[in-house]
């Protein structure tokens, strides 16, 4: 009896194996979302920590002040012939569990801080093109050299707003009449579909599931 469990967690070892690599893959931080049915192409990333999708090109219009960001964000739409993504905003400054904003570097908990330095591998007061993580070249245009608006208001002084810089990794605040770059982002998954190689893992796992079955049959 014993030897026979033995033989059986041996011979079920692979497929276990097989379905992790499955989930790992499924669960990958910045995962590619195609919003206009175009083919070998992503316009946007969904990322599994914090459950929202950025828009892939991070310079669409040039700089623009705050009001003029946010109507950008709010305006944005795209379709592959089937659904429509239009629920687009600026990034919030605030921390995930509500609290903040924070003000410096290291702040990991707004939504362009999260990206900077946990997706994209960002070190504070340094710019983010100096990163080797491969996630880095999911994002198209994205400015080194100046800031991204957030959408939250300075609270102290509303004629202000959350800012981030890609260059060094600080959030602060600067005034709404600025011109500075956007990044959009959507609640949720806009697009939920598999990638390729989730796929590819999928059906090695159940053709391994399916050959064992055969042997023992």
């Amino acid at each position: 009896m014993i030897r026979n469990t033995m033989i059986r967690r041996i011979q079920l070892a692979p497929i276990v194996l097989a379905l992790g690599l499955v989930s790992g893959s499924a669960h990958a931080a910045l995962q590619g979302r195609d919003l206009n049915g175009s083919v070998g192409s992503f316009e946007a990333y969904y990322d599994t920590d914090l459950n929202i999708t950025w828009l892939a090109n991070a310079n669409v219009n040039g700089p623009m002040n705050w009001a003029a960001a946010n109507t950008w964000a709010a305006n944005l739409s795209f379709t592959n012939g089937i659904s429509v993504y239009d629920n687009w905003r600026l990034p919030t400054a605030l921390n995930q569990d509500g609290t903040g904003p924070c003000f410096g570097y290291n702040c990991t908990g707004s939504e362009m801080g999260h990206l900077f330095y946990s997706e994209l591998g960002g070190t504070a007061l340094q710019s983010i093109l100096t990163s080797a993580d491969p996630d880095l070249a999911k994002f198209t245009n994205l400015q080194a050299t100046n800031y991204y608006w957030s959408g939250t208001e300075y609270a102290p002084n509303t004629g202000y707003a959350w800012r981030f810089y890609f260059g060094y990794g600080p959030q602060d605040a600067g005034t709404k009449g600025n011109g500075f770059y956007a990044l959009a982002v959507s609640p949720g998954d806009v697009a939920a579909v598999p990638e390729a190689q989730t796929y590819a893992l999928m059906l090695a796992g159940l053709g391994l599931i399916a050959w064992r079955a055969r042997r023992r049959g």
